[in-house]
Formats: structure tokens, C-alpha cells, sequence
């Protein structure tokens, strides 16, 4: 069942970035460099594009890693991120499974260096889609750690644990494509031959129909503020 959705959502995701992925991403550095050119480094005389995209790309992952952390911690935000989360059944496809909201926000935090440094937006773009698929790869229903390389790139048996339903995983491993954030900021679970059941703690989240899904964190949100208004009216 979860497949199946799976494939769903992978119909959704072609729709999504076969029509807008580009096209947002050229707005996102048009927009900056109207509005925020000022926050330009100004670095194209003096670095080659090259290492300006890896400097970019660099700090895109630590700002990656930090959006990601901030997607657990607050509760609104989390409310969108369950979606990705909701999979009971990891597979490679399960990257598909996300809100949109989420792209829509996260993008201009990942992107902000490399517009800031003076990439393209087409490479921008470019390297959004090649990312894609290493992400893809580490949702893998794949007992694999990497061996010496999870020192540096996150793997699929580190991440399986940052999706897992038990207590003593919460909040940890938020790497995106790089591991070593969690390390220098104490949130890498040291043990790696760890292979947990995934999904989340909500009976009320409808994880039988995507599109349920996609409704479900607004209404989510409408509640808390609902539940809070009703709070501050008490006499």
C-alpha cells in the first residue's frame, strides 16, 4: 500500500518539477538580484565559478541542515514535514513524499549562497535535480552504512534512524547531503547498525490518500489556533 502511494506521489513530483522546478528557481534569483543584490559577495574576479559553486553548494547544505533541524523543532512546520515522514514503508521513491509548501519555503534558505556568490540559475537548478538523487538513494530500503564514507555523505541506515518511530532516535541525523553537520553539532546517532520501524505518532494523520495529505497541515494549524483562541477566551 505504501508503493503504491509511493507511485502517486512520484506522478505528483514529475508534474511539480517538470513544470515548475526551473521556473521557480529562475524567479527566486531574478527576485534576489532586484531586491538583495546587495548581499552579493562579488567574488567572480578573484574565484572561479567552480569553487564558488562548491563554497555555495557547502554552506547550501549546512543552511539545509539547519531548515531541516527548525522542521522538527517548530510545531507548524513540522505539521508539513510529517508528510514526508508519514512512510511506513522507506523506499527510494519516498523522497517524492513531500508537502510543496516545503519546497517553497526551504528552496530560497539552500539556494541563498550560491545566488550569493554569483551561480547560475540554471546550475542552480541543475544541481537542486543531481542532489535529488543521492537523497533518493539514501531512503533505499537498503541496510547500508557506507563504511568510511558516512563520515562524510549521509547514508541510508543513518537516515532510516532519523525516520524512526523510537524514542531514542528522535531528533537526530537532520543531514541532507552531508553527514558530518550532525556530528559537529552532537545530533549523529552513533549506532550504525541500528534498522528501526519508520513512520510517525499521529492516529489522526490520513495516510492512506495523498491528497488528504496535502490538506492535512493546514488543518493541523487551523486547530492550534482554534485551541488557542478558545484558551485565551476562558474567563
Amino acid at each position: 500500500d505504501g508503493f503504491k502511494q509511493e507511485m502517486i506521489w512520484v506522478f505528483l513530483a514529475l508534474i511539480f518539477q517538470g513544470t515548475f522546478v526551473v521556473m521557480y528557481t529562475t524567479a527566486l534569483t531574478d527576485f534576489y538580484h532586484d531586491h538583495f543584490n546587495f548581499l552579493s559577495w562579488n567574488l567572480e574576479k578573484s574565484l572561479p565559478e567552480w569553487q564558488r559553486f562548491a563554497i555555495g553548494a557547502l554552506l547550501g547544505d549546512f543552511l539545509a541542515w539547519f531548515q531541516h533541524w527548525l522542521k522538527h523543532k517548530v510545531p507548524w512546520f513540522w505539521q508539513f514535514h510529517a508528510v514526508h515522514h508519514s512512510q511506513k514503508q522507506l523506499n527510494a521513491l519516498s523522497d517524492y513524499r513531500f508537502h510543496y509548501m516545503e519546497y517553497l519555503i526551504s528552496r530560497p534558505i539552500v539556494y541563498l549562497p550560491l545566488m550569493m556568490l554569483g551561480v547560475e540559475s540554471a546550475k542552480i537548478a541543475v544541481w537542486g535535480l543531481l542532489t535529488a538523487w543521492q537523497i533518493r538513494f539514501y531512503h533505499a530500503n537498503i541496510r547500508f552504512d557506507m563504511g568510511v564514507l558516512k563520515y562524510i555523505f549521509v547514508s541510508p541506515q543513518s537516515h532510516r534512524v532519523h525516520h524512526s518511530l523510537e524514542k531514542k532516535h528522535v531528533d537526530q541525523n537532520f543531514g541532507v547531503i552531508f553527514s558530518f553537520w550532525d556530528r559537529l553539532f552532537n545530533t549523529q546517532y552513533k549506532q550504525y547498525d541500528e534498522y528501526p520501524e519508520t513512520g510517525i505518532h499521529d492516529d489522526h494523520f490520513p495516510l492512506s490518500n495523498p491528497i488528504q495529505q496535502l490538506i492535512y497541515p493546514f488543518m493541523a494549524i487551523a486547530r492550534s489556533f482554534q485551541a488557542k483562541s478558545e484558551i485565551t477566551q476562558k474567563p
